[in-house]
């Protein structure tokens, strides 16, 4: 699946940091660069809402993910934030 969304551009953006009051205007500038695979490692401040509104605004156009998962439950956790 992922390598679908690599074929544009074999590069994924790892947003390490990244806050959810920036998280739009980060994705959106990544998306007109034809980025199509962002990452929010999950010790980023409030992942789990950055995670939600980068796949609710761009999640048609690119694969929005987690790194830096640690613990089982994260994994339902980001599901579940899109």
């Amino acid at each position: 699946m992922i390598r679908a969304w690599l074929d544009s551009l074999p590069l994924v953006a790892i947003l390490r940091g990244l806050r959810p009051d920036e998280a739009l205007d980060i994705g959106r500038a990544l998306v007109a660069e034809r980025f199509t695979v962002i990452e929010v490692p999950m010790n980023s401040p409030e992942p789990l809402e950055s995670i939600r509104l980068l796949s609710a605004e761009l999640g048609q156009r690119c694969l929005i993910g987690a790194g830096t998962v640690l613990q089982p439950e994260q994994v339902s956790q980001v599901a579940a934030a899109g």
